[in-house]
């Protein structure tokens, strides 16, 4: 079977910027050279597209030995960026069969997209089956790919214009929403009334978690903000052609507030933080998934800075919940926080956000911080910096409170990734995993059918134990290279 690949070097444009031309030249003889002495090592053929793409074409017994030696090729290129202070990784996106070379072609492209949404510094492999699963190699980075303003006004100004194209915006987070999913769905909205379009945010009233029902009392002070909240048998009456749901802070279909109202739209706009995973909607409108970035709140925050109307501002409040879904994704802004994030924290901040009434929503009862401490008084090393806490068998215990004992277990010294495992809801058993940022937890957490970023993933298994759940897990972290 033939195999195609397609290798991008990823923040070329941004590295190569701020090189002279004789460092420059440095630099392209650097890349040339490793991916020529790769490709002579397996004997295939490849070709220079250009400075920051290459493509090769092998045969699926050449894929099969990449795939032995884990794509070193991957490590080896991002040790020699690093000796020359660097911030480069490598992408591939490969793809083999027996169809013709313009769908495999086309398979490799996809994959590499995949590979750079997903945060860069991997490969991802399929065959030319509609029915087969990526596999993936790599992504021992955190998110190696910088989006750029450009790009993030390219999309304000794309979304603005699905909006006008369409009469009714409906805005959908995902199950059981935080605040960083509910504050940028109210960003979303705020940007659909800045161009005078009907909107509205989706919730489901069973669903909701003490810290967000804290902010859902404070909404009966706004109730031009209360108002646009609707259930999903309501949206499901009101949805015409002319309609158009935006997914927010998720890209899962079937984490979806209600699965019945994803699958009556034909007109969807997916905005997330998340790496992508393997399910993902069929043909969005716009699609704008960017890993790099902290939380939605701070994706949508960028998109309505790109936005202007001098009738309509920012509400005060809404600016307040997007903050606050800032703070919890980035752990009080250590965790994931680049630039561009106290960028936005700024804007927000200038638009009136209010800092101590972000408190009070983060805040936790008494009764939460007890339950905690009992998860936390439970943990154990499962393996050398790695430790793992276990729920007792007759609680249910609330998704924040099990996300927040994982916080805690992995700022305590000597510990570089930590995964909380409690019963969630009958029949449902939930994962938390944090990582310092030298264990990929989104990989393990994938392998168990979850997702989520490099230092911060989760997942639910329904019909399972806690005890056999936590033999899943511990199967998954025993296949960790640590060093």
């Amino acid at each position: 079977m033939t195999a195609i690949g397609i290798i991008s070097i990823d923040n070329y444009d941004d590295v190569i910027d701020k090189l002279d031309d004789k460092e420059s030249s440095y630099l392209n003889t650097m890349i040339t050279s490793i991916i020529s002495d790769w490709a002579s090592e397996h004997q295939i053929f490849y070709k220079r597209i250009n400075a920051e793409r290459h493509f090769f074409v092998a045969s699926e017994a050449d894929i099969e030995k990449m795939q032995s030696q884990k794509f070193d090729i991957l490590s080896n290129f991002k040790d020699q960026a690093h000796k020359r202070e660097l911030l480069l990784t490598m992408s591939m996106g490969i793809a083999y069969g027996n169809g013709s070379l313009k769908l495999i072609g086309e398979i490799a492209q996809d994959n590499l997209d995949l590979a750079l949404i997903r945060g860069g510094d991997q490969v991802v492999i399929k065959d030319d089956q509609l029915d087969s699963k990526p596999i993936f190699f790599g992504g021992n980075s955190d998110g190696t790919i910088k989006r750029t303003r450009v790009r993030s006004k390219a999309m304000s100004t794309a979304l603005k214009r699905v909006m006008q194209e369409n009469d009714q915006i409906f805005i959908m987070g995902h199950r059981f929403p935080d605040m960083d999913a509910f504050g940028a769905s109210f960003g979303i909205a705020s940007l659909a009334k800045m161009i005078h379009k009907k909107c509205w945010i989706i919730l489901n009233r069973e669903e909701i978690t003490p810290e967000l029902q804290r902010c859902i009392n404070e909404l009966k002070q706004y109730p031009e903000l209360e108002s646009l909240l609707i259930s999903d048998q309501e949206a499901l009456t009101m949805l015409n052609e002319k309609s158009v749901l935006v997914m927010v802070d998720y890209h899962r279909p079937s984490m979806s507030i209600s699965q019945a109202v994803y699958d009556a739209f034909e007109k969807i706009v997916v905005i997330d933080h998340h790496r992508r995973g393997e399910e993902y909607p069929n043909k969005p409108l716009l699609n704008y998934i960017e890993a790099s970035a902290s939380s939605a709140s701070e994706l949508v925050a960028e998109l309505l800075e790109y936005q202007t109307n001098a009738e309509i501002r920012l509400s005060k409040f809404v600016a307040t919940m997007m903050l606050a879904g800032m703070y919890v994704d980035t752990k009080n802004f250590t965790f994931r926080s680049s630039s561009r994030t106290f960028d936005i924290a700024s804007y927000l901040k200038a638009q009136g956000a209010d800092a101590t009434q972000v408190q009070y929503l983060l805040s936790s009862d008494l009764d939460s911080y007890l339950e905690m401490s009992q998860l936390i008084s439970t943990s154990q090393y499962i393996a050398p910096r790695i430790v793992c806490a276990i729920g007792l068998e007759d609680r249910i215990y609330g998704r924040v409170t099990t996300a927040k004992a994982a916080d805690t277990l992995v700022s305590m010294v000597g510990v570089e990734a930590a995964f909380v495992i409690t019963k969630q809801a009958e029949e449902i058993i939930g994962i938390s995993a944090r990582s310092m940022g030298n264990v990929n937890v989104q990989k393990i957490m994938e392998a168990l059918e979850g997702g989520g970023h490099f230092t911060n993933a989760a997942t639910k298994i329904k019909g399972q134990s806690l005890e056999k759940v936590r033999k899943m897990l511990f199967n998954e972290v025993e296949k960790l290279e640590l060093s």
